[in-house]
């Protein structure tokens, strides 16, 4: 667990300087808003088995992970693009649950898309808000 830790520790360190520089300057404000009201809903509507809600959710999802790993990109900030792309596929791997009715684990992958959210907000929405 220390390793693990002291590990986190290293990588949000080396994070700061890219972090730094990425100019936020025309980042749409809106589409996150949508995003972290949509990834609320997105693990209950999986939970009550509401397939249609659950693609619906996943498809402003994916809308937004396209936009975050496009962004990130151009800025160079390759931890955000890896989690951009990770929470992408978290998403497909629901809505491929969804559609085998194999509704506890696409909830499971949706617990993992909001974990993922989560970590890049952790390192960025700071930045975001100064």
């Amino acid at each position: 667990m220390k390793v693990v830790t002291l590990l986190s520790i290293c990588v949000m360190l080396s994070c700061g300087p890219v972090i730094a520089a990425i100019d936020f300057h025309g980042y749409d404000d809106d589409l996150m808003r949508d995003l972290d009201k949509t990834i609320k809903y997105f693990e209950p509507d999986i939970t009550a088995k509401n397939a249609d809600a659950a693609r619906d959710d996943a498809a402003v999802l994916q809308e937004g992970f396209k936009y975050t790993e496009a962004f990130f990109a151009k800025n160079g900030a390759e931890d955000a693009v890896k989690i951009s792309r990770d929470g992408s596929q978290r998403i497909a791997d629901a809505l491929k649950f969804v559609e085998q009715n194999d509704f506890e684990s696409a909830a499971a992958a949706a617990r993992e898309t909001t974990k993922l959210c989560k970590s890049c907000h952790d390192l960025y929405k700071k930045t975001i808000a100064r």
